[in-house]
């Protein structure tokens, strides 16, 4: 079956763009071969006419749509039953009458089968003119996003598209059924009547209310929930990059990211990236550490003193043992900018900056420092020394990305352990 469907595949391709239209019209009523399968390599092939094809596409899959949509409209249920089973005709019933025309929407943007929901578009009756509109936007949005990936970033899509493509529709599917939820709500409970300018204080005394009275009742739990959502998505993230980098040998996306800088370069970008890149070098970081030792130590903190010192030294070490471990070369020389010894992964300098940042923040507000603007600016800081180091060549992107997440998980593990452990020390 699976050589069946490839020979099809293959005479679909051979027509070119009429190819992809037939295809795109038959996928959408009864085909099983889904248009991508040819719209993806053909926009590789000429990313310029990459929305030229994806127009042609989302046309004929939604001219494909409305064959469907007659299909069921004269049928009826008993051709539905032919080809599907009645659980899941009830279950796209149920659809169509909870969300209406974003179900086809939802349909025509995700893996699910559009077909289905254009021949049972048609049985339920479903408005003509909310048919079309939905599909036009759930199937416009499918293959334009793909057109746009491959148009912006080459050769290094493919890989992109097909092994998290359908990850990002359904993550947006979820938040077009969370946005209308949440409208058909506010809309049943007259809210959406309200001023806005009154509602929306309304929402913030509330949040407001709310976080101070749990800061108050149990702050230990804010940090500890905290610390464990924040260090298990930077664990994740560590991981997907570890394992693209050094298991799967993908680096297309970094020599997309680093041919990038390089057609942005200029003279005024060079210079000041060159200055803010000195602030995360060893010299700096050590002047840092001793200045806010002695504030600490001014502010009679003679406890988060020491703490913060260790952090910082440790933090260091942990970065060379995970280069060591990784080896990871740095970009060739005709990227860089300045000169930079070592490996590359995870980034030094991505990673203490950050890791710096943040336990500084956290030591900030033990202190109630009011001044949120201040927090800001340091730890936004810390990030642009890790964008200094792709723009000047020494890292790649995934390099960055890295030392970023092994900061966050460094960071939030060792404040969770001085507020349970050390504070508790006398």
């Amino acid at each position: 079956m699976q050589q069946i469907l490839q020979h099809l595949i293959n005479i679909f391709q051979s027509y070119g763009i009429l190819g992809l239209i037939v295809l795109s019209f038959a996928e959408s009523s009864f085909f099983p071969i889904p248009p991508d399968v040819i719209l993806i390599p053909m926009c590789l092939m000429d990313k310029n006419m990459s929305f030229l094809y994806a127009l042609s596409t989302t046309l004929s899959s939604v001219a494909g749509g409305i064959f469907g949509y007659y299909i069921g409209k004269r049928l009826g249920k008993p051709l539905l039953r032919k080809f599907f089973k009645d659980d899941k005709i009830k279950q796209v019933g149920y659809y169509f009458d909870k969300y209406g025309g974003w179900s086809i929407v939802i349909a025509g943007f995700t893996p699910i089968p559009y077909k289905i929901f254009t021949i049972a578009a048609g049985v339920f009756n479903i408005n003509f003119f909310t048919f079309v509109t939905a599909s036009l936007i759930g199937r416009g949005m499918r293959f334009f996003l793909e057109a746009i990936l491959i148009f912006y970033m080459g050769d290094s899509a493919k890989y992109f598209i097909t092994n998290y493509f359908e990850y990002i529709t359904i993550g947006v599917a979820l938040l077009l059924i969370l946005f209308y939820t949440l409208f058909r709500y506010l809309k049943k409970k007259n809210l959406l009547k309200l001023n806005f300018a009154v509602y929306k204080k309304e929402i913030y005394a509330r949040l407001n209310s709310f976080h101070k009275k749990y800061r108050i009742v149990d702050q230990t739990a804010f940090y500890v929930y905290t610390s464990i959502i924040l260090s298990i998505f930077s664990l994740f993230v560590f991981w997907e990059l570890t394992e693209e980098n050094f298991i799967h040998k993908n680096y297309t996306f970094d020599i997309y990211i680093l041919q990038l800088v390089l057609s942005i370069r200029n003279t005024a970008l060079n210079t000041v990236f060159k200055a803010v890149t000195i602030l995360g070098d060893y010299q700096f970081i050590i002047a840092f550490t001793v200045l806010s030792i002695l504030l600490m130590i001014k502010n009679k903190n003679k406890k988060f003193a020491p703490f913060f010192a260790l952090n910082i030294t440790l933090v260091w070490i942990f970065n060379e043992i995970l280069k060591l471990l990784f080896k990871r070369p740095r970009p060739d020389l005709i990227y860089r900018l300045i000169e930079a010894k070592g490996y590359s992964y995870p980034s030094g300098h991505a990673m203490v900056s950050l890791t710096f940042a943040l336990v500084f923040v956290y030591y900030l507000n033990e202190m109630e420092f009011k001044n949120n603007f201040i927090k800001w600016i340091v730890v936004i800081l810390a990030l642009i020394i890790g964008i200094s180091r792709i723009y000047l060549g020494v890292h790649y992107f995934t390099d960055v990305l890295a030392g970023w997440a092994v900061a966050v998980i460094y960071s939030t593990t060792s404040i969770l352990i001085y507020k349970n452990v050390l504070t508790k020390v006398r």
